[in-house]
């Protein structure tokens, strides 16, 4: 019976807790096996179609599940898109500049942001080639926008988080990266799990045989969707509570072990 596995990015595919770019050579084994089996295989992120490096594009994906599942590409084209809203995204902005946080705009097609917010440019300094547009109309941006990213130090994002919350209503916010990464902010129509069963309508695939890996709270919903969810040793506690197989971490290459186990 023909499966479809859905796979986190950071912290999970790779080690960004150890800044670690690439996927290991062990675990491109296990995808391409996977693959070679009949096996469909998604990426699932919180990242944009430019924050794709060709190394983490090398297992050649069925599709993707971008901006936590804001954007669906099937077959290289995009197929479904769910934007913040105008309103919401004008709103968003102004509390992160009231807040005095570098953010970026991300739209199924662009990242925008100012010139001088250096924190963020530097923050995504590795990423192959430059991933930000410094010159657009804002009106426009806002428009087309799906998430926010921001600058938020880790000592204030609880009082953020409760800010968000009292201010913009339906937007919730998480940190997809670990760490001192960046700050996510979407609307909670917005998710992995969403676009995960999108997919499995295209594709013909019963939820009873697709299977999500992750480690952070933008991945929870699809843990709990898919027929088995799977949470990394360095998955966040909320996440291993719901998952069905708590595998090794990221950084002891954790996939191998549970894709051998389960194919």
């Amino acid at each position: 019976m023909k499966s479809a596995l859905f796979f986190d990015i950071d912290g999970t595919l790779l080690d960004s807790y150890h800044n670690r770019q690439e996927i290991t050579p062990p675990v491109l084994a296990e995808l391409k096996r996977v693959q070679g089996l009949g096996h469909k295989v998604f990426l699932s992120s919180g990242r944009p179609r430019n924050l794709l490096s060709p190394q983490v594009l090398s297992p050649g994906f069925d599709g993707f599940v971008l901006i936590n599942g804001g954007l669906v590409i099937l077959d290289g084209s995009p197929v479904f898109e769910e934007r913040m809203g105008y309103d919401l995204a004008r709103r968003t902005v102004r509390f992160l500049e009231r807040q005095g946080f570098e953010y970026m705009i991300v739209t199924a097609e662009h990242t925008y942001t100012k010139p001088q917010n250096q924190g963020l440019i530097d923050f995504f300094a590795d990423a192959h080639g430059s991933i930000f547009t410094f010159e657009y109309d804002l009106d426009e941006a806002l428009s087309s926008a799906i998430k926010m990213e921001a600058l938020v130090p880790v000592p204030d994002r609880a009082r953020v988080t409760c800010e968000v919350r009292e201010e913009l209503g339906p937007v919730i916010s998480c940190d997809g990266h670990g760490g001192e990464g960046t700050y996510e902010l979407y609307p909670t129509a917005i998710s992995k799990a969403k676009g995960i069963a999108l997919v499995l309508e295209r594709t013909g695939i019963d939820v009873a045989h697709s299977y999500a890996f992750g480690d952070g709270t933008n991945d929870l919903e699809m843990i709990e969707y898919c027929g088995c969810g799977v949470a990394m040793g360095n998955a966040e506690d909320v996440v291993k509570a719901a998952a069905d197989i708590v595998c090794p971490p990221v950084w002891e290459d954790g996939l191998v072990s549970v894709m051998r186990n389960l194919f």
